[in-house]
């Protein structure tokens, strides 16, 4: 398969001719003085979206052109001055009569003194929660999501619904990245300019197919013109102390919009890992091993992003985005020591990593004047991975002697490349009916190599059989139509997605090529009944697919040490979801769901040991198939002025069916019933709600993932949010799992296989931010992320369990 690609787009401009209306106006204080540089913000009545707005000039003037005839909201609003809201119509060009705003008895903030609580809202397939102006937005954006109902996060691992299968978008984009590069860029992006936060667990065929489900994190948006930005710093302490540091800046034109943001971070964190292993034979223990390994991983990165809109006219907008992910140190230093019983060894394991990723967009949108959107990406990433190993180890006999050592070490390279586009049509056929309708391309070519050494006398020999090339090329066609209708008090939405897959993986070590292609088919359904204002019924259907990640394909080894190491599966097949679920919602508040989700060959990380070798392997898996349904309750109150909270909690029952390799092969089961609840709590405690809160409370019973038993665990954080001097300064404290009690136990026991793993991760620790607002503080970014694409979120440099 070729792995050159090239897209051409050709396309049509649409303008829109609209009524060239405009209203104008004097803004003056209770003196007769003008007040310049007040916001003035015009809101279509009707059709919400349609925002316009401007500053006032030194001698308070405003205007406002390009309205149409209609109704509209004005909004004005200065530091220190009270809001003036009315309504007016407009039938043509209009001056306003001077307009005099009254001063407040006390100064507040401009930006965030009203510290706002969250909002909740539930719809059939997703959920949606408004953090604007609240104290969730002084941390990062994992932060943010660790508090949004629907998504669980456990030792920074997030799961929706008990999948990790999850597309990732900010502002409808697409952010490409998993695994350790997806955890830095949430915990480093500040949550300052977040909106709200949609877990779509039903998603509509205009999305990607992948992923069980998607998390759309919105910022807010640009409204008027003028300059803002703000300067950030976090200090951390854990076991270790950690920072990161920060700097945003959004200026904005009639025609340009401008935003650049620039992070860095320094962290260091700590896992220790205990394990005790039985080595069976003819159900009887004839070997014991017990390990212990404490790791430290280190790691500075900086991140990168700016997004460049330029307005051509009301209707034609296009758009640059770039974004640089560089990591140039990331170490981890393992000691790891096994006993056994007769001897016993000793592992040190030295890491060193660089990455860089990088990703380009260029994006192209026409609105005609009777609301139709036609669209249009270029996409391109590069991701270069480069991993430096050297492992050590020394044995000992049963008298503590020291026998023998064993030395190697190794490089491995990974080199990805995207290239994608995608063509998108949205219109209405008559007022309540929607269609939209679009297609993709998309070319990947991941290059893989590794390069193993071993210690013979006093020279490093290369290993033939650890050592070689993997090369994975696939190419993805997709096109999609989605109906949408909403009538009365029903609203339902179908849709079907068409995805064609060509991919060939070739090994040179062994020589073999893997190549599969097949055609799937995706259909999405959803439809919802209000009976009354406080009664609303939801059905949703939805099939999906989890392709394998790149790293999971590389068959190459990772050790751990020299009995313990990860290996990829360059034989992965898709898997293949189907999700049905039914909601009830009771006024607004109170919502209960039922799901049903059957997998066919999901996807897993299973652990097996070899009884007759000693070692132990991760190996991902293709399980036969999973089962996984239950009841869902989410509960959005707000008790007293002062005091509202949220309410999640499952229950629900879980059976999977895999194939136990080292065991004869049988088909074996792994099934349990489980629950977890999430309770949230906010709090504004001063008057002006300068100074506000939140509690978490997190329970989790016993689950199941895979073949593993995982024992129960909680956690409690506490945050809290502070604000100076009109909202220039913000102070921020938050306290992770404050009685440290989110460690657990996986174990592993069936058949021959009987082995149990304790993990101790570096959760509890605090953390104090300070924010510094300048310029005009009431203006809102246009902070974009790259155009969604699904092959890039399978980029992943190495396993949760590395």
């Amino acid at each position: 398969m070729s792995i050159k690609f090239s897209v051409l787009f050709i396309f049509s401009t649409f303008f829109c001719y609209c009524q060239d209306i405009k209203i104008t106006g004097q803004i003056v204080d209770q003196s007769n003085k003008p007040i310049a540089y007040a916001n003035v913000i015009i809101i279509n009545a009707i059709n919400e979206s349609d925002v316009k707005g401007t500053l006032t000039n030194d001698k308070g003037y405003f205007e406002i052109k390009k309205l149409q005839s209609g109704s509209y909201n004005l909004d004005i609003s200065f530091i220190g001055y009270s809001h003036y809201k009315t309504t007016i119509e407009l039938k043509s060009s209009t001056h306003l009569q001077t307009i005099t705003l009254g001063e407040f008895n006390e100064t507040l903030d401009a930006v965030n003194i009203f510290a706002k609580r969250p909002t909740y809202k539930k719809q059939s397939d997703r959920i949606i929660f408004n953090i604007e102006e609240t104290s969730l937005t002084e941390g990062s954006v994992m932060d943010v999501l660790k508090s949004t109902p629907g998504i669980l996060i456990i030792n920074d691992e997030i799961s929706v619904r008990n999948s990790a299968n999850i597309i990732y978008l900010i502002n409808n984009k697409r952010v490409y990245l998993t695994g350790e590069d997806l955890q830095q860029l949430l915990a480093g992006t500040t949550a300052t300019n977040v909106q709200s936060v949609e877990v779509i667990t039903n998603p509509p065929a205009i999305y990607d197919a992948e992923g069980s489900a998607v998390i759309n994190i919105t910022m807010s948006k640009n409204l008027i013109v003028g300059y803002n930005g703000s300067v950030y710093g976090n200090y951390t302490q854990g076991i270790y102390p950690g920072i990161n540091v920060g700097t945003n800046h959004f200026y904005k034109t009639d025609k340009i919009s401008v935003f650049a943001n620039y992070s860095y971070e320094e962290r260091k964190k700590n896992r220790i890992n205990t394990s005790e292993i039985n080595f069976i034979e003819n159900n009887t223990v004839v070997g014991q091993w017990t390990d212990k390994i404490d790791r430290n991983t280190s790691s500075k990165s900086h991140q990168l992003n700016t997004n460049l809109d330029y307005t051509i006219n009301d209707a034609n907008v296009i758009s640059f985005f770039g974004n640089l992910n560089l990591t140039p140190y990331w170490n981890r230093k393992a000691n790891m020591t096994t006993q056994a019983i007769d001897s016993s060894f000793i592992s040190k394991n030295n890491i060193d990593d660089t990455k860089t990723n990088v990703a380009l967009n260029l994006d192209y949108i026409n609105t005609s004047e009777d609301g139709n959107t036609f669209s249009v990406n270029m996409h391109h990433t590069h991701y270069d991975y480069d991993r430096q190993q050297d492992m050590n180890s020394k044995y000992y006999d049963i008298n503590n002697v020291f026998t023998r050592d064993n030395i190697f070490n190794s490089n491995s390279v990974q080199n990805t490349y995207i290239y994608s586009g995608q063509a998108d049509y949205s219109t209405f056929l008559n007022k309540d009916i929607a269609l939209s309708f679009g297609a993709k391309v998309s070319l990947i070519d991941s290059k893989s190599s590794i390069d193993q050494f071993y210690l013979e006398g006093d020279r490093f020999v290369i290993d033939e059989i650890n050592s070689g090339t993997f090369d994975y090329n696939e190419m993805n066609y997709a096109t999609y139509v989605n109906l949408s209708k909403s009538w009365d008090t029903w609203s339902l939405s179908a849709g079907l997605r068409g995805e064609f897959t060509d991919a060939e993986g070739k090994l040179s070590s062994l020589y073999t090529l893997n190549s599969f292609n097949y055609l799937e088919l995706f259909p999405t359904f959803n439809v919802s009944h209000d009976f009354n204002e406080d009664n609303s019924l939801g059905l949703s259907y939805g099939k999906r697919i989890e392709r394998p990640s790149y790293a999971s394909l590389n068959p190459f080894k990772y050790y751990f040490n020299d009995y313990t190491f990860l290996q990829g599966n360059p034989n992965l097949e898709p898997t293949i979801s189907h999700l049905t679920t039914l909601s009830y919602t009771f006024k607004s508040i109170y919502t209960f769901e039922l799901y049903y989700r059957f997998e066919d060959k999901p996807t897993s990380e299973l652990v097996f040991q070899d009884n007759e070798t000693n070692q132990i392997f991760y190996l991902p898996t293709n399980l036969d198939k999973s089962v996984d349904f239950g009841f869902d309750f989410l509960m959005y109150q707000q008790f007293t002025h002062v005091w509202s909270v949220y309410v999640v909690n499952s229950i629900f029952h879980n059976k999977t069916y895999f194939e136990a390799i080292e065991s004869g092969n049988s088909i074996e089961t792994n099934d349990m019933w489980s629950m977890y609840t999430n309770i949230m709590n906010f709090f504004s405690f001063t008057e002006d709600r300068s100074l506000s809160g939140e509690i978490s409370v997190l329970y989790m019973s016993p689950m199941i993932n895979g073949s593993s038993d995982i024992s129960s665990r909680a956690q409690i954080d506490l945050g809290l949010k502070k604000s100076f001097n009109n909202g220039k300064w913000v102070a921020s404290l938050k306290l992770n799992d404050i009685f440290k009690t989110s460690n657990f136990t996986v174990k592993n026991k069936y058949l021959n296989q009987d082995n149990t793993y304790n993990n101790k991760y570096d959760n509890q620790y605090f953390r104090f931010g300070l924010r510094y607002n300048f310029g005009n503080t009431k203006l809102s970014t246009n902070e974009k992320e790259e155009k969604e694409i699904n092959e890039r979120n399978r980029l992943s440099s190495e396993s949760t369990n590395n």
